[in-house]
């Protein structure tokens, strides 16, 4: 079975090389994701001292390990953390997660030679994934030398249980190598245990993103106002985590509500960082000026302009909702899952999204029962949610105010995964 999952996985890795080219997905790290680690990371794996290694895909994940690090320190004194991530930018969060004595490096492609090596060089005594990473070879390599997996803030969304159905046999020989499966919600934890997770290894234990430490209401907001060079009574809309075809809506949106509105102004922050250009075409065709946030200068001051900006670098969308004043949560208004709208509400921001959240329902849902959202379910609802909140800024305060307290009263996920890690590993 190994044999035949190489084979498709270097298949596939070929066939896709021209795109991981063209798009430099792959170009950070490449010696990491072939095996060979740092010398500064092997060293840490001689000096004898146990190993809890800590995966993290994205910027999402990373920033979840980093809430867990100091709770994993703490619980087990005599351990050294390494943190893996599979993107650049998640990568640059870990580090900043990562103490002195840590290690942080990408993961290995999932080829059971290159799986094999690393975990024989790092000897990790725990494996933690946050949220649900399957890596069949990987799995069975941490499996076979003896290393405790361990799945935290696991979910499974509506598309992925669809697929995961299909080869249920499979996914479920995966699942059984696991020691503790820690779910987000019971949906979940019902999902993956039909799926064939042992269930007395399964508990729910709640979203890990509600510990991530509440933003500083002050954040970056007059910095980046000024640097944007906005008025006090300017009113800033931010779309985060936009795709294709919520560009062109917000757009819309925001060229009829200018008329109404003189000190309205948008800031769009694409999901994929590589429709920038896309973005920029759109909007030079709809009359605005498009103004790229890393360009920005006093030119963009003058008055009678159009400009809508556009977020085009990587891990600044956190920053950018601080300088906001109403926020469009993105992937939400077409058919894709939708974002977390945790990090606006951290920041007591009035929140917008669409009906098409299936990837974060429970958390949507809970921020609905609390009125911290508003949802809408097209561009007409989407234009008639902020001419509501523009002529009702109490209502953007009260949103603002429920969302701060929503992500109160759901935290202590962290405190429940230590407990049950330390209580059953």
């Amino acid at each position: 079975m190994r044999i035949i999952y190489n084979a498709v996985f270097i298949i596939f890795g070929v066939f896709y090389l021209p795109y991981f080219l063209i798009t430099g997905r792959y170009k950070y790290g490449i010696g990491d994701r072939l095996g060979f680690l740092p010398g500064s990371l092997k060293a840490i794996c001689r000096n004898k001292r146990k190993i809890i290694w800590v995966h993290a895909v994205s910027v999402g994940e990373a920033k979840i390990a980093g809430t867990l690090a100091p709770l994993l320190r703490k619980a087990f004194p005599s351990h050294t953390l390494l943190f893996s991530t599979v993107t650049h930018t998640g990568n640059k969060i870990a580090r900043m997660a990562a103490a002195e004595n840590e290690g942080v490096f990408y993961l290995p492609f999932d080829i059971s030679f290159i799986t094999d090596r690393v975990v024989n060089l790092i000897k990790p005594e725990i494996f933690i994934c946050t949220e649900t990473e399957l890596w069949p070879n990987l799995i069975h390599s941490l499996h076979a030398s003896g290393a405790r997996l361990i799945l935290t803030n696991g979910r499974i969304s509506d598309r992925s249980y669809s697929g995961y159905k299909k080869c249920k046999f499979f996914i479920s020989n995966l699942l059984k190598k696991f020691s503790l499966i820690l779910m987000q919600s019971s949906q979940d934890a019902s999902r993956i245990i039909a799926l064939g997770a042992p269930g007395e290894k399964v508990f729910v234990t709640g979203n890990l993103k509600f510990d991530i430490p509440l933003a500083d209401k002050g954040g970056k907001r007059e910095e980046l106002r000024e640097k944007l060079n906005l008025g006090e009574n300017e009113i800033l809309i931010v779309a985060g985590s936009t795709h294709k075809g919520e560009e062109e809506i917000m757009a819309d949106c925001f060229s009829d509500l200018k008329k109404s509105y003189p000190l309205l102004r948008l800031l769009i922050a694409p999901r994929h960082i590589e429709r920038v250009s896309e973005i920029e075409k759109l909007l030079t065709r709809a009359g605005f000026e498009a103004v790229k946030v890393s360009s920005v200068g006093i030119e963009h001051r003058a008055e009678g302009r159009r400009p809508v900006f556009i977020l085009d670098t990587m891990g600044e969308l956190k920053s950018m909702y601080s300088a906001s004043d109403i926020v469009f949560v993105g992937k939400s208004l077409v058919k894709k899952g939708g974002q977390n709208p945790i990090e606006p509400a951290s920041f007591g921001k009035p929140i917008i999204l669409g009906k098409n959240t299936s990837n974060f329902h429970d958390v949507v849902k809970v921020f609905l029962e609390n009125e911290a959202v508003v949802e809408v379910k097209d561009k007409e609802g989407l234009c008639s949610a902020v001419r509501f909140l523009l002529d009702n800024p109490e209502e953007r305060k009260k949103l603002g105010v429920n969302a701060i307290k929503t992500i109160s009263g759901n935290s202590g996920s962290s405190q429940k995964t230590i407990g049950l890690i330390l209580g059953r590993i």
